[in-house]
């Protein structure tokens, strides 16, 4: 998997994560898993810096499309200027067709392999041009490369170039769609130029389009003409310079929601159907660019700002003035209020690009962290701002640590700025420049304090405005503006790889009254890897002392002790007070300590911890009952608490996982203790934790909760929706059919109540809810959401679930069939393996024959035999476990 694949699939899974209350899963993040690295690892030799003899001035672009073979063709004009006498130039330009070249009227020759490798186009100019002379070359050309599905990765994916999208059998609600990718060297395949971050120009960009359909891209709309064959131009001019991959296209019919911040013109384009939910969803895009604007002293740098809603994209990247975001980020006004955390994130981080990206941007990828680190940290800040410490703790914190060390585990490492990298692609696109270089910004931050982070974050900002930068830069503005020098920290955590793994232990002396703290540095450089690692790392640490924060200083050596003056041996002592540094920590407390960290700790990252370390001592075997007894009250009085309401949340999924898991197969046996705590979430806490307790308490499959179930059927939340059909369900109660297939028309977002009511009529086993199953697997017509991750998204797949869940799978397999050799026939990747994961799931053995069937279409590609391969195996191991 490669690395963009493996970030967007972290962050579809940590959506995953976010739902899965609903399923009574343990709230935690979860990563893509990559193949431990065995070999002896030698950096890729540096990445030269790119001596250009010309520097670019301006594009324009005059652009037309043929939807049919998904190409684009016209004029770019590049205006450059030469930085030494020449007679020729090079530019990018991957598998166009390179009609001619002019410059002042005169054909140019040229030579052009049709590749995608760097300086592939070489123009010879009509005579030598002496340095700093402006010159303007008109190439006409056309597009070959198609930017199609990446099967490997059906929750989303960037591609290069231009990617064409429309209706097809399989998805005839599917909008016709334009959009472009250029980051970080991708744009080559839809316009020849300069594809390197540090040469930045203007742009001129004529879109011609069909009449009803809308252009947009970078900068601002200069003008919009009826054309008299029926389609339209949108003109788009962009003044101030920026970088090449940031120059985008993105075509549909749209409509726009347009807001407005102390002049600045907020454009927002949707689908023509989804207008409010568009509305509902930006609500809080003015306050994002308000933040920005105050904290980094930097008012928003633009004219406008537009954001564009798209198809199969898993995330979202920033352009100039021009933001492409998931179509997944819109919901209605009732589920966008539950997901402000996590959509909001998506908007603020790509919003943040404008400030971190494009008013100053990385002039080579080997920095591009100060571009993702960067927009990741300050989306985290907003969140901070908006949803308090705790969510900021617990959400961004705690799940970038997650991920890059599950990265490091798997064998991922690598500095977060260095030259040595093989792909551009690849090196911009993993978790180090994003995860792990907003938690290097998170560092710096409590190291440098408040008030000193501020400034440098200030004066980085506007010592540097319009420029290209480098970690050097930053480095200096944090000198400027507070004294400090950090370059030991700069060469610790940026320039060299690695974190510490630190073996804590504690020793109290009630005769000195001293307590005694020691660390020690278990970390070992990798021979194996030829990469600059750090053997002991340094820098201040916080440790929490009962109701006390001390700030001590970490030598880079392999232990370090500190004693402290305290009257009495602490109840508490947690070693980096809200985990602000990268590592790994063992560090053995009893249980009591444990158990009183738990309900004491003002860090509620101490409390998240110990709530892990509790659920371990509680599956050891050795653990006596009154012991697991303790653990479990203490787990309920958390619930119970004023907790921040995730904590909580995460609480209630690890006491599911302890007591659900410890029953005998079938219904969970729960205590009385438990059920009255679960009745008390129930009636007094908000709709996630509400969730999670509907659902926990329906795993008893006690059906005189049944009317309890039912009452939440017109809850404000879908996902206490969700959770009260699926305990309504395993209750088997005489009430569930009616209730559940009522609930199938019940209005919502992309049906959600249809999945509500399909998830609750596979656990109810009525077989009159296949009628209900293959009715919504039948109508193509029907909202849905398009990626088809389970389990919250695509009703689909829940319809096949419960469909093989009531032993149907022969009535439904013929459609599926159907319904993939279409999209065989149309050559639609989306539409094919969408049913293959359909097909899958159903796990009909008559599924093989696709396979034969893709092998036999596909046999000339080996990426996409790869992935009909792994999709095999998935089938036969659906085959061997099914019920």
């Amino acid at each position: 998997m490669n690395s963009t694949r493996r970030l967007a699939s972290v962050l579809f899974l940590s959506l995953i994560a976010a739902a899965s209350v609903v399923s009574g899963a343990p709230i935690k993040p979860q990563l893509a898993s990559q193949s431990p690295v065995v070999e002896k690892k030698k950096p890729a030799p540096p990445k030269p810096i790119c001596s250009r003899k010309i520097d670019v001035k301006h594009l324009a672009l005059d652009l037309r499309f043929d939807w049919t073979r998904k190409q684009a063709f016209g004029v770019a004009s590049i205006t450059f200027a030469p930085l030494e006498a020449i007679t020729k130039i090079t530019l990018d330009a991957a598998h166009l067709t390179i009609n001619s070249i002019t410059l002042e009227n005169e054909t140019l020759g040229f030579e052009y392999d049709g590749s995608d490798k760097n300086d592939n186009l070489i123009i010879a100019l009509n005579r030598a041009y002496a340095p700093n002379k402006d010159v303007t070359i008109k190439i006409n050309y056309g597009t070959n490369w198609v930017n199609l599905t990446d099967t490997a990765n059906l929750n989303g994916s960037n591609g290069k170039g231009l990617r064409f999208f429309g209706p097809t059998s399989n998805d005839p609600l599917r909008p016709k769609e334009i959009w472009s990718n250029g980051d970080p060297e991708a744009n080559r395949y839809w316009f020849p130029g300069h594809d390197a971050p540090g040469d930045l120009r203007t742009t001129d960009i004529r879109l011609t389009v069909d009449k009803q359909l809308t252009a947009l891209s970078n900068g601002q709309l200069l003008t919009t003409k009826e054309n008299s064959d029926g389609t339209r131009t949108f003109h788009w001019v962009a003044e101030r310079s920026y970088a090449n991959h940031l120059t985008s296209v993105v075509i549909g019919e749209y409509v726009e929601v347009q807001q407005s911040y102390d002049g600045i013109k907020l454009h927002n384009f949707g689908y023509r159907n989804e207008r409010d939910a568009v509305a509902a969803t930006v609500v809080r895009l003015p306050d994002m660019i308000r933040f920005y604007s105050e904290v980094t002293g930097a008012r928003y740098p633009y004219q406008s700002y537009s954001q564009v809603f798209v198809q199969d994209l898993p995330w979202g990247f920033g352009a100039n003035t021009l933001a492409v975001q998931s179509e997944n980020m819109i919901d209605d006004d009732r589920i966008h209020a539950e997901y402000f955390y996590l959509w909001d994130g998506l908007e603020g981080e790509t919003l943040a690009h404008q400030w971190f990206g494009n008013y100053l941007a990385a002039g080579d990828w080997s920095h591009v962290w100060l571009n993702r680190g960067f927009a990741h940290y300050f989306d985290g800040l907003f969140n901070e701002h908006k949803n308090g410490h705790d969510e900021f703790l617990l959400w961004q914190i705690l799940g970038d640590q997650a991920t890059y060390l599950a990265d490091w585990n798997s064998g991922v490492r690598h500095p977060i700025v260095t030259s040595n990298y093989a792909d551009a692609t690849e090196f911009t696109g993993d978790n180090y420049s994003y995860t792990r270089g907003a938690l290097v910004l998170h560092m710096l931050r409590k190291h440098l304090g408040e008030d000193n982070w501020w400034k440098t974050i200030r004066h980085y900002l506007k010592s540097n405005a319009g420029k290209s930068v480098s970690t050097a830069d930053f480095s200096k503005a944090i000198t400027e503006a507070t004294g400090q020098s950090m370059d030991w920290f700069f060469d610790q955590w940026l320039y060299r790889m690695g974190h510490p793994v630190f073996e804590v232990s504690k020793k109290y002396d009630d005769a000195s009254k001293q307590l005694t703290i020691t660390v020690k540095q278990n970390q070992k450089l990798d021979p194996n890897d030829e990469y600059p690692q750090v053997e002991f790392f340094e820098g201040k640490v916080e440790i929490e002392i009962d109701n006390h924060l001390e700030t001590v200083r970490l030598l880079p050596k392999a232990e370090n002790v500190f004693v402290f003056a305290i009257e009495t041996q602490p109840k508490l002592v947690n070693f980096d007070y809200e985990s602000s540094w990268i590592k790994e920590l063992k560090f053995e407390k009893s249980l009591d300590e444990l158990l009183y960290q738990l309900e004491n700790d003002r860090d509620v990252l101490g409390k998240r911890g110990a709530m892990n370390e509790l659920v371990r001592i509680a599956k050891e075997d050795r653990t006596s009952t009154s012991d697991k007894a303790r653990i479990v009250d203490g787990f309920r009085k958390s619930i119970l608490s004023n907790n921040y309401w995730r904590l909580r949340q995460s609480a209630l999924g690890l006491l599911q996982g302890l007591l659900v898991q410890a029953s005998a197969p079938g219904p969970a046996r729960l205590d009385d203790a438990t059920i009255a705590m679960l009745l008390a979430v129930i009636r007094n806490q908000k709709s996630w934790n509400r969730a999670a307790a509907i659902n926990f308490l329906g795993m008893t499959g006690d059906s005189q909760y049944a009317d309890l179930y039912l009452s939440f059927f017109d809850d404000e939340s879908d996902r206490v929706i969700n959770a009260a059909a699926t305990a309504l369900g395993r209750s088997k109660s005489p009430k569930a059919f009616q209730a559940l297939a009522k609930l199938v028309d019940k209005p919502s977002w992309k049906n959600q109540s249809l999945i509500s009511a399909l998830v609750g009529l596979k656990h109810l086993g009525d077989p009159r809810g296949f009628n209900i199953a293959y009715k919504a697997l039948a109508d193509t017509k029907l909202h849905r959401w398009r990626l088809p991750v389970p389990p919250v998204w695509d009703f689909r797949v829940f319809a096949v679930d419960t469909i093989a869940s009531l032993g149907k799978r022969q009535a439904a397999y013929p459609l599926l069939l159907e319904r993939f050799k279409r999209s065989m026939a149309e050559n639609d990747l989306s539409g094919i393996f969408n049913n293959v994961v359909l097909i899958t799931k159903l796990a009909d053995p008559r599924g093989r024959e696709i396979f034969e069937l893709m092998k036999t279409k596909f046999k000339d590609d080996a990426s996409l035999i790869s992935t009909v391969t792994q999709y095999e195996a998935q089938f036969q191991e659906a085959i061997k476990n099914r019920g």
